[in-house]
């Protein structure tokens, strides 16, 4: 990846800004599962740490890996998209209560507008519920000195700290000071099973430290400087989260600003502020969770629960463009507009797969999360249903139960291991009559490719182990199991039809690899 590099400053985005910030800090092992808006975090990682650079087969053994480096002293960072955070959430709300030794950091790449995820979440919300500070980055430099930041308080307050990054800073790149990179801990593993053990002879108690944590953590970000006011004798003024501090820094001086960027804060500063101003702003992208506390202040505060403000889709630069020059906000639907919605790739093998499958005509496809996904668009229309990553097989199940036959369940390679095993083993445990279609292409392939177990290719690109689609089918207890070249339309077509009149889990392994890795040589990810 080509930089452009002045003396001690280089340009990066603010995923890759995370990623140096975790280098300098001293990590240990930087680990994740790839989801966009986020896999860059790791794949900078990989091509500039040193150190250990992993890919986990999902969230919550990510988090659970970079646990295990903090119980040994040493500092990990772990990182992945929004909804992969409902993943990792059970290891979360515990972790906090057991607290940590060496550092670890959390990186949550929320998506407003859901260009690329099913829902618009804020994770802000489960920082709040897991009683864990959460600091809110405007760009690249702010990224990584977060980061640094975010690992001392970690260790200070022994607890996991949680950076929320959004798409446009996620993805927007910017000039960033580099430094060198501190020693990484010493390893210090030592048994404490008082605090590292979540039995109920220990949580009441530890919970009861936690929340005592509470008001240090207040006095900390008060202390941070990280929530700024602005303010030089305007009477509006604007509240500002994140990135929402860029976009209102657009609007000129008749705002005074307050920028908040750590959680929790101390409420006087909003106090402070709104005293003496007429009107009060909130832009934050997500859910009103600060305009709830300025409201307390300013009640006539205008913001989303105002009804201002959108509740739904991303603010963006343009939030109060109307209001403040009479601009009405971009539309991109107009009808001389051709819209382009995202397709699959010439060549596709899994576009020929689908091809077979509507032909055959199962009654309903319950789809999953991939590049696959793209098959429930016109002309294919090959799928009926996408929930979240490895729910396709639970709800084939769930419909067959209901006496629905020639259900079909269709999955890919890296949502299969991430999640859809524990759902195959459910599905032949409690007899379900269905046809799980497992996609393999050899590639995490909707969010560049990345390597998995599967591929036996770690994410630095080394040789790593292999597991086998065939085995781990055949170890769950399905009725049958076969492979399928899609490009084989025929053969492919009068197999589905024939597994989705049988009886028991049936499986159907469709395996080519993407086409825009094929004749490529193995590198780094």
């Amino acid at each position: 990846m080509v930089k452009t590099e002045i003396a001690n400053k280089v340009l990066l985005s603010g995923n890759e800004a995370i990623g140096r910030g975790a280098i300098e800090a001293g990590i240990s092992l930087a680990i994740s599962y790839p989801g966009t808006p986020a896999t860059e975090i790791l794949q900078y990682l990989a091509d500039n740490f040193s150190g250990a650079a992993e890919w986990a087969i999902n969230e919550k053994i990510a988090l659970e890996t970079a646990i295990g480096v903090s119980y040994a002293g040493r500092r990990s960072i772990c990182s992945m998209k929004h909804v992969g955070l409902n993943v990792a959430a059970d290891p979360l709300m515990t972790a906090a209560y057991l607290g940590m030794k060496g550092g670890l950091v959390l990186v949550i790449a929320d998506d407003p507008g859901a260009y690329s995820s099913q829902n618009e979440q804020d994770s802000r919300i489960y920082a709040r519920f897991a009683n864990i500070p959460c600091l809110e980055p405007a760009d690249a430099q702010e990224a990584k000195e977060m980061v640094i930041a975010a690992f001392d308080l970690s260790e200070k307050m022994e607890l996991p700290v949680m950076i929320r990054t959004l798409t446009r800073v996620s993805h927007a790149s910017s000039p960033v000071t580099i430094s060198e990179p501190r020693n990484q801990n010493p390893l210090s593993i030592e048994k404490n099973p008082e605090r590292l053990l979540a039995v109920p002879s220990n949580v009441v108690r530890l919970h009861k430290a936690l929340n005592l944590k509470q008001t240090k953590l207040v006095e900390w970000s008060g202390n941070s400087g990280l929530n700024k006011i602005f303010r030089n004798g305007q009477k509006k003024g604007i509240v500002a989260c994140g990135v929402a501090s860029m976009y209102a820094l657009e609007y000129g001086d008749e705002f005074a600003l307050l920028k908040i960027s750590s959680y929790p804060f101390p409420e006087n500063i909003v106090k402070e502020f709104a005293e003496g101003l007429e009107e009060v702003w909130v832009l934050e992208e997500g859910e009103p969770i600060v305009e709830e506390i300025v409201r307390k202040y300013f009640p006539s505060a205008k913001g989303k629960l105002s009804g201002d403000l959108a509740r739904e889709g991303e603010l963006g630069p343009d939030a109060l463009a109307s209001y403040i020059w009479g601009i009405p906000p971009l539309k991109l639907d107009t009808p001389d507009l051709l819209k382009r919605p995202p397709v699959m790739c010439p060549g596709c093998p899994h576009r020929e797969f689908y091809r077979a499958l509507v032909a055959a005509g199962p009654s309903f496809t319950a789809g999953d999360i991939g590049c696959y996904t793209l098959g429930s668009a016109p002309p294919l229309r090959a799928m009926d249903s996408c929930l979240c990553m490895g729910a396709s097989i639970s709800k084939a199940a769930g419909i067959a139960k209901q006496g629905v036959k020639r259900v079909a369940a269709v999955i890919g390679d890296s949502t299969f291991l991430h999640s859809g095993i524990s759902a195959l083993i459910s599905a032949v445990y409690n007899k379900a009559n269905i046809l799980v279609v497992i996609m393999d292409n050899a590639s995490t392939a909707m969010t560049g490719h990345q390597p998995t177990p599967l591929t036996g290719i770690t994410a630095k690109g080394e040789e790593g182990g292999k597991v086998s689609l065939e085995a781990i089918c055949k170890a769950c207890g399905v009725t049958s199991l076969e492979v399928v070249d899609p490009f084989n339309h025929e053969l492919t077509e009068r197999m589905i039809r024939g597994k989705l009149d049988l009886e028991g889990v049936n499986v159907i392994i469709s395996r080519r690899p993407c086409a825009l890795i094929v004749g490529k040589t193995k590198k780094k990810c």
